[in-house]
């Protein structure tokens, strides 16, 4: 970390608080390995703590010390030379030894000398462990040999075991939370960089790390995209007020209450220990999951009711051990009945409970299993009814599951009671808990009833993704119990962990509701019938459901459901779903579908060459738009961009049915559904790639159902559900949750309603708390007076510091003054990012186009301040924004000829004085060279640092003559910028060069070292020395031209070493008039800095021509 801010403000606070926690501190240092208790910065174990730990933790069997250096060695060996070869495997494999421990050879006068198992952390005697923090803590990155390294603002260590990495960063700085994330991936060395940036070894072991900035702080794992970070917002079981009172403070920032809840010693042993797993992800990859605050909560909550509360018998009439576990859809529900189990299976009480999970999910079933390997349990699965009987008998410990859809006649409806006859008392222990997924449906109900009569004595816990329906709530409180826990639609959505849902209702006459609605609708199909064509019409056709699945009537709404598909989703890649009337309708949809895309593909190859191109979408999607254009005409335009990849789009249908339904057969074949499911969570391709890789992308863009996959169903890439039926209560609930999974740049979820949902959806939540379903389905007006306000608000950073306007180039370097200030360029990123949610929600409604303009400025106004005043990190991150919002800004950059692809001009560029002359003011222009100066030399001071240090120097005494004197600070700017285009000349510094040498330009940064190391020694540069220095820097230019051109050079440790152990005698042997030219006891110094400067300026020092003698 840099910066005094960033220690004061949130390395040192929260430090200070780890110390009330009871952890001890160690300074760290960049200088003494020693000093933490390792004999190289390689080393990432702190083996003396390590070792003093594990004879503490593993004593004989009367107590004695019996782990001697040897064993002590094997088991150390488990961490450091583990058998997996990529850090996510590595990392699972340590975790698990941290958790069971690891076979070391046994005593031979105990158990007949068998091996025994050390463990590394005292799970169960939390105060046995030893707690450390050591801040600034230096690790090197393999094969530097100690000359580039990495250094994480803090690492917590428990028995000298690296668990958790914060890496802080100053509230008063730009994205401080995005910086910390991207620079604890750069610790991972997990960016995908040509060379090592990192040590995976300090992540060997890690659990999780955390990225703060004191007023926000999320944790993540090394694994985690940025978007799956998140805040850690609650204490329990320690209460808010008393942490508040202990810190001396009123209210606890972000920071403070993830340390209380996360990093207390006692509290991060129980996250260690139960709540963090590894999961596959997309292409192959391993993510490691740290359980959410609200599963956590939850978690311990139901821990606490089970151990505490009273027994079917000793209540006298219900068990009081039970509830329900209220969790929305798509925030990590399934997880936490995993934790519960794992935090169950090692708790004193309940660890020989028998669970039994109820539920149609065999991806939790997967992931359960996988936690009952940690605990040495098999878990069975009861395929039929003969299997619940013959299992649930068994008394003891077991791990049972019920699989709903075992049960269920293939015939019934998805919710329809189950066909299970009671099975009479199985297991009358009240050592049992029942699981239930799903518990508000129907069919669990069922099933469930039949569990109580076969376990009358069991623990009863539901798990519901949708609220419970008030007119079912007692009997589902008479079931499970009280809620244990609710994590809400706006708490999912405030924390990030679901995106909002925004409703749309897109019928007119096609909306049938009743008889009158229905004679409406033929009338505006069929306008040239006669009435008595439109009876017999009426009288073959005259349900709903004929009309639903009606051909014609299809075709219409999946050409606007393909339309709207292609404003909204498509450009963020995003993906869709249909809820047909019947599975006739919705593979009747695909064909319909199809047909539209042609069309839609036909009508953009008609357009004139003139609109087919990016600066055309630009302007349809400007306030003016295109004069002449109407407003389907300007979608075709908008369109035109994707009109490849719409032409490869594919629209699949996932039905129930019956073997020998021969006409559907592709469409209900088991094995060909989960294919076009795993083809449909793929992202699409990018509309650009003529040949998309077919194992990562996928043009599968609509799943069309009509029951099947509105529930238990996850894909981030859904953002679209287009409702073609009747649907209600907990069923719209459940459906409506497909589209809120997050995904980057997904703003929101749509759902667009065929039917006439609207009518009726009072009806379809009114039987719901008010409470329960806030900010479950809002219209997407309801964004117009958000995104008026957020407008609003990014307009008065700048209005009310005197800056009214944001069209013109000068209004914007205006504009770029006054984000200056890093506190205010926060607050705008902040701010501006909320407006850019709201506008990709509501583009491309007619109502956004307003908002537009501004919208593309600040843009503008955003990406220069960054090339100014953030020049190492420079880029405009527009891949956080939605698709539509960032084709607005990405399309005005280049019609401004300003690329995103590129880092800002710099001062060595041609056309930095371009730039700078087309500035509207002496200041701006001041402020760009200055910005453009500091970044220049802020690039030199590996490669030229001791001209870095000059120039910088010179920068700041002109800098400080000259405030506010503009005319004479451009002059004098300019003077400087030109010196330091010009770089090293063999003419520079004259007075310096030894008689009869001249040094090239590579030569003389070495010999500017050299010089400066005597310097600083105290020893006079005569003539004499200077010729000396010099000899000896042709020397060794010349040794480094051939040692460091090898292949691979840098990659090559061993060769490294070598060249640095060369350098070090050529330093050490040189002496004039007796006397050693530099002191013995620097020249490794002096090495590590040759090479370093070598690395630096490897191409240079390859090509170097040798000296001229004369």
């Amino acid at each position: 970390m840099t910066g005094a801010a960033e220690f004061e403000l949130v390395e040192r606070p929260l430090v200070d608080q780890l110390r009330g926690l009871g952890w001890a501190y160690l300074a760290g240092t960049k200088h003494a390995p020693a000093a933490s208790g390792r004999a190289s910065f390689s080393e990432v174990l702190l083996e003396g703590r390590l070792h003093a730990a594990l004879r503490r933790i593993n004593p004989g069997p009367d107590g004695e010390l019996w782990l001697d250096d040897g064993r002590l060695a094997q088991a150390v060996a488990a961490l450091t030379r583990p058998k997996a070869t990529r850090l996510v495997e590595i990392n699972e494999e340590l975790t698990e030894a941290l958790l069971l421990g690891v076979p070391v050879e046994g005593i031979p006068e105990v158990d007949g000398g068998r091996n025994r198992r050390v463990r590394f952390i005292d799970w169960d005697t939390p105060s046995n462990n030893d707690f450390l923090v050591v801040n600034q803590f230096r690790v090197d990155i393999p094969g530097s040999q100690g000359r580039r390294y990495i250094e994480p603002d803090i690492v917590l260590f428990v028995n000298g075991i690296p668990l958790v990495v914060v890496e802080a960063k100053s509230p008063t700085t730009s994205s401080p939370v995005a910086k910390a994330i991207r620079q604890l991936a750069r610790y991972a060395d997990q960016r995908g960089a040509v060379t090592r940036e990192g040590n995976e070894r300090l992540f060997y072991t890690n659990q999780f790390v955390v990225a703060t900035s004191w007023d926000e702080a999320k944790v993540g794992t090394f694994t985690s995209d940025p978007d799956h970070f998140a805040e850690w917002k609650t204490t329990e079981p320690t209460p808010e007020t008393e942490v508040a009172e202990a810190l001396g403070v009123d209210g606890l920032t972000s920071q403070q209450r993830l340390v209380a809840g996360m990093l207390a010693p006692e509290r991060l042993l129980d996250i260690v220990r139960h709540f963090t797993l590894f999961m596959p992800a997309q292409a192959g990859r391993t993510m490691k999951i740290v359980a959410r605050y609200q599963q956590y909560r939850a978690v311990r909550r139901t821990i606490h009711r089970l151990s505490t509360g009273k027994t079917r018998v000793a209540d006298g009439e219900f068990d009081r051990r039970g509830g329900i576990i209220w969790h929305t859809q798509g925030s990590g529900k399934s997880l936490t009945m995993v934790f519960l189990i794992r935090v169950m299976r090692t708790h004193p009480d309940l660890v020989g409970f028998k669970v039994v999970v109820v539920t149609d999910r065999r991806d939790l079933q997967d992931q359960l299993a996988k936690t009952a390997e940690l605990t040495g349990e098999t878990p069975r699965t009861a395929r039929n009814v003969q299997q619940v009987r013959s299992l649930l008998s068994v008394p003891g410990k077991a791990l049972l599951f019920a699989m709903i859809q075992k049960y269920r006649n293939p015939d019934a409806a998805k919710d329809a009671p189950l066909e299970v006859k009671s099975l009479g008392v199985l297991d009358p222990s009240e050592g049992v808990v029942v699981l239930v997924d799903e518990a508000h449906r129907s069919h669990s109900s069922t099933l469930h009833s039949v569990l109580l009569d076969a376990l009358p004595n069991a623990a009863r816990i539901g798990f519901t993704g949708t609220p419970i329906i008030m007119g079912k709530r007692k009997r589902t409180h008479a079931i499970f119990g009280p809620y244990l826990d609710r994590y809400t639609i706006s708490e999912s959505e405030a924390d990030g962990a679901t995106v909002p849902i925004r409703y749309e209702g897109r019928t007119t006459k096609s909306d049938v509701q009743d008889s009158a609605d229905l004679d409406e609708l033929f009338e505006d199909m069929f306008p040239d019938l006669t009435d008595a064509q439109l009876a017999k019409i009426r009288r073959r056709w005259g349900t709903i459901g004929n009309v639903l699945e009606a051909e014609k009537m299809i075709t219409a709404k999946a050409r606007d459901m393909l339309r709207h598909y292609v404003d909204t989703a498509l450009p963020g890649g995003f993906k869709a779903q249909i809820v047909a009337t019947s599975r006739l309708a919705a593979v009747r949809y695909r064909d319909a579908l199809l047909a539209a895309r042609d069309d839609l593909v036909a009508r953009l190859d008609a357009l004139p060459a003139e609109l087919r191109t990016p600066e055309a979408a630009d302007r349809a999607t400007s306030p003016e738009g295109i004069p002449g254009l109407g407003r389907a005409r300007l979608r075709d335009v908008r369109a035109w961009p994707y009109r490849d990849l719409i032409a490869r789009l594919d629209f699949v249908p996932v039905i129930s049915g019956e073997q020998n339904e021969k006409d559907w057969r592709d469409w209900i074949d088991e094995t060909r559904q989960k294919v076009v499911i795993e083809e449909f969570k793929k992202p699409l391709p990018a509309p650009d790639d003529p040949a998309p890789d077919p194992a990562t992308t996928s043009t599968v863009a609509f799943l069309l159902v009509k029951s099947m996959l509105l529930t238990g169903f996850d894909a981030a890439v859904d953002q679209v559900i287009y409702l073609d039926r009747r649907i209600k209560e907990a069923e719209l609930l459940q459906a409506i949750a497909r589209v809120n999974r997050t995904a980057r740049g997904k703003a929101n979820g749509y759902v667009v309603d065929y039917f006439g949902v609207a009518k009726h959806l009072h009806a379809a939540l009114e039987a719901y708390a008010a409470e329960d379903i806030d900010g479950a389905l809002a219209s997407i007006t309801d964004e117009l007076p958000l995104l008026a306000d957020r407008h609003a608000r990014v307009r008065a950073l700048f209005t009310d510091r005197g800056q009214e306007r944001f069209d013109t180039p000068a209004d914007q370097e205006a504009c770029v003054q006054i984000l200056a200030d890093d506190a205010l360029r926060a607050a705008f990123q902040v701010a501006y990012r909320a407006l850019t949610r709201s506008l990709e929600t509501v583009l491309p409604r007619p109502e956004a186009l307003p908002y537009a303009a501004d919208t593309k400025a600040f843009g503008v106004i955003g990406l220069l301040a960054r090339r100014r005043y953030d020049r190492d990190d420079p880029d405009f991150d527009v891949s956080v924004y939605g698709e539509k919002v960032r084709r607005l800004i990405d399309d005005h950059i280049v019609a401004l000829g300003i690329s995103q692809k590129i880092p800002p001009v710099s001062l060595t560029d041609a056309r930095f004085d371009e730039k700078v002359g087309g500035l509207t003011s002496k200041r701006a222009k001041a402020s760009e060279m200055e910005h453009a100066l500091r970044h220049h030399i802020s690039g030199m001071l590996d490669a030229d640092p001791v001209r870095a240090r000059t120039l910088s120097q010179q920068l700041s005494e002109i800098l400080d003559r000259l405030r506010d004197q503009w005319d004479q600070l451009v002059a004098e700017l300019g003077d400087l910028i030109d010196k330091a285009r010009a770089g090293r000349t063999t003419a520079e510094d004259p007075d310096d060069a030894p008689d009869g040498v001249q040094l090239t330009p590579i030569e003389r940064l070495f010999f500017d070292i050299l010089r400066a190391e005597r310097v600083a020694e105290g020893k006079e540069m005569t003539p004499v020395a200077i010729e000396a220095v010099a000899e000896l820097v042709t020397f060794i230019v010349d040794h480094l031209c051939r040692e460091i051109g090898r292949v691979h050079f840098w990659g090559n440790a061993h060769a490294q070493q070598r060249l640095h152990s060369w350098i070090t005698v050529a330093v050490s042997d040189v002496s004039i008039d007796g006397d050693d030219l530099f002191d013995q006891d620097r020249a490794e110094a002096i090495a590590d800095q040759i090479v370093e400067l070598a690395r630096h300026n490897h191409a240079a020092v390859v090509t170097t021509v040798p000296p001229t003698v004369s």
